[in-house]
């Protein structure tokens, strides 16, 4: 049998503390999804037991499920973005090719490092049933990211770039982790590789 959720006891937010009873609710319906079989499996009751509120409480703060799991998924998704940006810092721009392989390593250690908060982002985020508008897409910045880092390398197509070296890194973050007794080689020397494959194009810039 599963672990049930664990109810945590807290004391109740004094008036104007409501922003941190918001944080409080996201960060405990974000270790849920790690577990769950999706998102359509998290239920605002639970989340209510996890961060030890009434279910109204929750209602308080978000006007509904969807709401909720906008603000989990802006919240892990904003994580990642920093990651990546801090890799990129330190490289100067006129940098392209060595800019967008920083990028795909921070990229692939996040999703090592991390792997409940990969879940999140990645196995729960548009399953069937989703259908987000544009303002519930808060992974949009992150790939725009790769997209501009792409299109400084000088690749001729950044965008179908930036969505085959995502769908590359994805699999390596997953198979490593699904399939662990695979030989396989070094992430470091797959991930430059990987992204080796889409610099080999005339004029593109070193």
């Amino acid at each position: 049998m599963p672990d049930q959720p664990v109810t945590v006891s807290r004391n109740r937010n004094r008036r104007g503390e409501g922003g941190r009873l918001r944080d409080e609710l996201v960060t405990a319906a974000s270790r849920l999804l790690e577990d769950l079989d999706g998102q359509e499996a998290l239920s605002l009751r639970a989340v209510a037991r996890a961060a030890g509120v009434a279910p109204q409480s929750v209602y308080l703060q978000f006007a509904d499920k969807r709401e909720l799991l906008t603000a989990v998924y802006r919240l892990r998704f904003g994580e990642l973005r920093e990651a990546l940006l801090a890799a990129l810092a330190p490289i100067p721009e006129d940098q392209g090719a060595q800019r967008l392989s920083a990028l795909c390593h921070a990229f692939v250690d996040y999703g090592i490092a991390h792997p409940g908060h990969y879940r999140v982002l990645f196995g729960t985020a548009g399953t069937p049933g989703w259908e987000p508008t544009e303002g519930q897409l808060p992974g949009l910045p992150t790939m725009e990211l790769m997209v501009d880092t792409a299109s400084a390398a000088g690749v001729p197509d950044p965008a179908a770039t930036a969505q085959c070296l995502w769908a590359g890194m994805h699999g390596l973050i997953t198979l490593r982790q699904d399939r662990p007794s695979f030989p396989w080689l070094p992430l470091d020397h797959l991930v430059d590789t990987l992204v080796a494959a889409h610099l080999r194009y005339p004029g593109v810039r070193s």
